[in-house]
């Protein structure tokens, strides 16, 4: 089963005191294929670097890049232009720019499932950890 994997979920994977963290920890098991953006990445490190953790953040980048199970999707001009295409739609509803390209990348690789405690990825028709 191949799985998006969106901030939220790495911030609970990486944070023990995060309210999501126990959740985040039990979902990965064998089998699993992880896919992420760049744009998710990015996210995540400046996330982290903003609440003072900078180590954390540069550990988590060094990780990610040399995991091989892990699949980082880069952005291209299509699924950009679809990505803005999706903020037109649920940009309302309150989904940002990062989340509309999660969708652009999960719709064009057929993923169904995200690892995230996002309530927008279900308004948007996938299924998350926090409806599981």
């Amino acid at each position: 089963m191949t799985i998006f994997v969106d901030t939220g979920y790495f911030v609970a994977l990486l944070a023990p005191r995060d309210q999501w963290h126990q959740i985040a920890v039990n979902a990965l098991r064998p089998g699993l294929r992880l896919v992420t953006s760049s744009l998710v990445v990015n996210e995540t490190i400046s996330l982290l670097q903003a609440r003072g953790r900078l180590s954390a953040a540069l550990e988590f980048l060094q990780r990610l890049r040399s995991d091989a199970e892990m699949q980082i999707m880069h952005v291209d001009a299509r699924l950009q232009a679809d990505a803005w295409d999706l903020f037109h739609k649920w940009g309302g509803a309150g989904a940002n720019a990062v989340d509309c390209a999660s969708f652009a990348v999960m719709r064009a690789m057929n993923i169904k499932r995200a690892f995230t405690f996002d309530a927008h990825f279900g308004t948007a028709g996938f299924e998350t950890l926090a409806q599981s």
